[in-house]
């Protein structure tokens, strides 16, 4: 063998392969699409959306307010889908997320991958990206269904030309709601990834991630409540930093033209889109700031 053949073989077997982001994804996205659990969602999540639009479209109040008012016929659909998007699609991602960060902790690959050079941040960012693929994924399809339901139904019902009367701005007023979704979307992933960072397990992720915005919508009526004992604005005001609270009142700043339906707690004093969308960013970046401080800094010793 040639010197320079010697030198080359050297120089190939001392090279390591080095980890890619790309690669990493993929392996992320792989995991998600090998847990059966996740498709078993899915499908269940399905069949509570077919029977709700049979529920919700098959009423007759809902096809004589078409044929009088498909204004408010449309208003309607977008607090009731955009409720159910947010409160199913949120708890989804809070366990899907939960488990895809904990799970290497729990099943002790944290080592193996940081040993073969995937890099802590890297690997966090990868799976991000996938969780936010799948969120996206989910979003994309949950507006597909919804738009075809809605059209078969006022085709079934005859009256699918009273949509030509609706203002070109009532249709626009959706935007707000998709929006809204995409901020549901990328909190719910931020809050299970940051429960699953700090604690390290699958078990205490899906726990705190679970329980985050039911204790969050209980300060807020612990707060109305204390606020009614001491007769302190203090407790009115706390709500308006609240990220529950402040992502449940977008939908009702958001609208000019009339007052969405609220499913859960608002802050107790009244507050502007802008000062709402600061408060849901200023919280995404905090879990994000201690995901990656706690990432860089912490000895994985699994």
């Amino acid at each position: 063998m040639s010197a320079a053949r010697v030198e080359t073989v050297a120089r190939t077997a001392g090279r390591r392969p080095r980890p890619s982001f790309l690669g990493a994804l993929g392996g992320e996205v792989l995991k998600l699409r090998r847990q059966g659990w996740i498709w078993a969602m899915i499908a269940i999540a399905l069949v509570f959306f077919a029977v709700l639009s049979l529920a919700v479209l098959q009423v007759t109040q809902m096809r004589q307010t078409l044929q009088a008012n498909p204004t408010l016929f449309l208003y309607n659909l977008y607090d009731i889908y955009l409720n159910v998007f947010d409160t199913g699609a949120g708890i989804f991602l809070l366990i899907v997320s939960a488990r895809l960060v904990g799970m290497e902790y729990s099943g002790g690959t944290i080592r193996v991958l940081l040993g073969r050079g995937a890099g802590r941040l890297r690997l966090f960012a990868a799976k991000l990206t996938a969780l936010a693929l799948l969120g996206l994924g989910l979003l994309a399809g949950f507006l597909v269904l919804v738009v075809a339901t809605v059209y078969v139904s006022a085709l079934t019902w005859g009256s699918a030309g009273r949509f030509a009367s609706v203002p070109a701005h009532v249709w626009g007023e959706g935007v707000p709601s998709v929006l809204i979704a995409l901020a549901s979307i990328g909190i719910a992933i931020l809050i299970g990834s940051t429960a699953s960072v700090v604690g390290r397990s699958v078990t205490f992720g899906l726990t705190a991630a679970l329980a985050f915005f039911p204790a969050d919508n209980a300060l807020t009526l612990l707060s109305s409540f204390l606020s009614t004992l001491t007769h302190q604005a203090f407790w009115k005001g706390l709500t308006t930093i609240l990220l529950g609270p402040n992502l449940n009142v977008l939908p009702q700043v958001m609208e000019t033209d009339r007052t969405p339906h609220i499913a859960f707690a608002v802050p107790l004093n009244p507050v502007s889109a802008t000062h709402a969308w600061l408060v849901v960013a200023a919280w995404a970046a905090v879990m994000l700031a201690v995901c990656v401080i706690l990432l860089r800094r912490r000895d994985v010793l699994q």
